[in-house]
C-alpha cells in the first residue's frame, strides 16, 4: 500500500482494525494511518462507547508509528463495545469505520450438580477441581458423598471411592495445602460433635486419617478454616454444648501434629477464612463481636490486627464466604450481593448481584452460595442449598 497523499487527499485517511483483549477487563483497539494528506498528523486515536451512534469518549495514541493502538482499561462484561479510529492533520480529520466488540459475560453458568442439593457442607478446590462433600440434604439428614467437579470438561461426577470416611456431619471446615484437602470436625444429625480429621489426595482421590487434634482441643462445628504457606488453621466455632470459641489451632502436615495458637480476639463462629497473596483473615462471624468485622493474622507475631469494618449498607447481613483475587477481597452476603474490599486502601465497592436463579433459595440461617476459586481469576459460586454453580468473572465485572 502506498504511503502518502492519496488522490490529493489533504485530510488523512485512517482504517479501524481489529479489537483484542490483552487480559480480563480490557480491551485493545489498533488503527492504522493508510495516508498522512498533505501535512503530518497532529493526533490520532480512538472514539468509543456503549452506544453505536454517540461515541464520544476520546483515547488518544503515540505520534510515532503508523499503525497505533490504546488500551481501554475497566471496562464491563456483557456489553457491545463500539469504536472507531480517528486521525488529524492541519487540514482536518479522518475517522475509520464503526467496529463493534461483544466482551464476555460476568457470569458463566456451568454444570449443574447432578446430586442432592445440601447446605452446611464443606467446598474446596484442587487440581483444578471443586468439591463438595458432607452437609444435609434439602429434606434429610447429613451426608458423606463427595462430589467432584472437573473444571476443564464443565462436568460433575460422584465416586463412592471418594465419600468422606468421617459419616455424614454437617459444619465440618475444610482447608487445602498443596495437592491434598483436609476435613474434619461437624455435627452429626444426633448433635454429636466431632474433633478428626481426614486427608484427601487430589492425585489418588483417596481419603486417609491424619493426627486426631489433642484433648485442648474441644469438639467442634460452626468453625473457620484455612490453608497458607503449608499450613492449616482451625478457628474458633460451636463446642458440644454450644459455647462460643475463640482458640486458634495450626496443623503441620509435615510432622502430622497440631499445635495451639494465640487467641482470637473475639468468639468466631460460621464466619469467614480468606487467604491468600500471602494474607490471611477472619471474621464475619454470627457472634455479635465478629459479625461486622475482618481481621488480619500476623504470622510472624502470632497475633491478630482488626483490618476493617464493613460498610453500613452490608452490616446487616451474613456474609458467608471470600477469596482475594489480585488485590482485592471478594465476599457475598445473604441478599446475594458481591462486596469488593481493595486491600490496600480498604475501601468497599459493592459490585453486581448474583444471577436471579439464586433468589429466595437460601433460608437466612445456612450457608449462602460458598465461593471459591480454581486456578484463575474466577470465582466459582453455588451448592449452598442449591444445584445450581456458576462462574463469576470479577476482572469483567467493572
Amino acid at each position: 500500500m502506498t504511503k502518502g497523499i492519496i488522490n490529493g487527499k489533504e485530510k488523512p485517511t485512517v482504517v479501524s482494525c481489529q479489537t483484542e483483549i490483552p487480559a480480563a477487563g480490557s480491551l485493545l483497539f489498533q488503527g492504522e494511518i493508510v495516508s498522512k494528506g498533505k501535512s503530518e498528523i497532529i493526533g490520532r486515536g480512538f472514539y468509543w462507547g456503549t452506544d453505536s451512534v454517540n461515541l464520544n469518549m476520546k483515547l488518544v495514541s503515540d505520534l510515532t508509528t503508523d499503525v497505533f493502538s490504546c488500551e481501554l482499561e475497566n471496562v464491563r462484561g456483557g456489553k457491545t463495545y463500539y469504536w472507531r479510529t480517528f486521525a488529524e492533520n492541519s487540514f482536518g480529520c479522518d475517522s475509520g469505520e464503526v467496529q463493534a466488540f461483544q466482551t464476555p459475560g460476568i457470569w458463566v453458568e456451568k454444570d449443574s450438580l447432578n446430586g442432592d442439593s445440601r447446605w452446611r457442607g464443606a467446598v474446596f478446590t484442587l487440581y483444578n477441581r471443586v468439591y463438595v462433600t458432607c452437609g444435609n440434604r434439602d429434606f434429610g439428614g447429613p451426608v458423606s458423598e463427595t462430589w467432584e467437579y472437573n473444571i476443564t470438561s464443565d462436568r460433575w461426577v460422584h465416586s463412592e471411592r471418594v465419600s468422606f470416611p468421617g459419616g455424614g456431619r454437617r459444619y465440618p471446615v475444610a482447608f487445602t495445602i498443596g495437592n491434598f484437602a483436609y476435613v474434619g470436625t461437624g455435627l452429626e444429625a444426633n448433635m454429636l460433635a466431632h474433633k478428626d480429621f481426614y486427608r484427601l489426595s487430589a492425585e489418588y482421590r483417596e481419603w486417609t486419617t491424619i493426627a486426631t487434634p489433642p484433648n485442648d482441643f474441644e469438639e467442634r462445628h460452626e468453625a473457620v478454616a484455612f490453608g497458607i504457606d503449608g499450613k492449616g488453621y482451625i478457628i474458633g466455632g460451636l463446642s458440644a454444648n454450644g459455647g462460643e470459641l475463640m482458640d486458634v489451632w495450626q496443623y503441620d502436615p509435615e510432622n502430622d501434629s497440631w499445635q495451639q495458637k494465640g487467641d482470637f480476639p473475639v468468639p468466631l463462629h460460621r464466619g469467614t477464612g480468606i487467604s491468600g497473596n500471602n494474607r490471611i483473615f477472619a471474621g464475619f462471624g454470627n457472634a455479635n463481636e465478629s459479625s461486622g468485622k475482618l481481621w488480619e493474622y500476623i504470622k510472624d507475631e502470632d497475633r491478630w490486627d482488626e483490618f476493617t469494618e464493613l460498610p453500613d449498607d452490608a452490616k446487616t447481613n451474613k456474609i458467608y464466604s471470600g477469596v482475594i483475587i489480585q488485590n482485592t477481597i471478594y465476599v457475598i452476603d445473604r441478599n446475594n450481593r458481591i462486596w469488593t474490599c481493595n486491600l490496600s486502601n480498604k475501601i468497599w465497592k459493592e459490585k453486581t448481584r448474583l444471577p436471579s436463579v439464586f433468589e429466595n433459595q437460601v433460608p437466612d440461617d445456612v450457608y449462602q452460595n460458598l465461593l471459591t476459586t480454581g486456578n484463575s481469576n474466577s470465582i466459582y459460586v453455588g451448592l449452598g442449598f442449591t444445584k445450581q454453580f456458576y462462574e463469576y468473572c470479577p476482572l469483567w465485572d467493572n
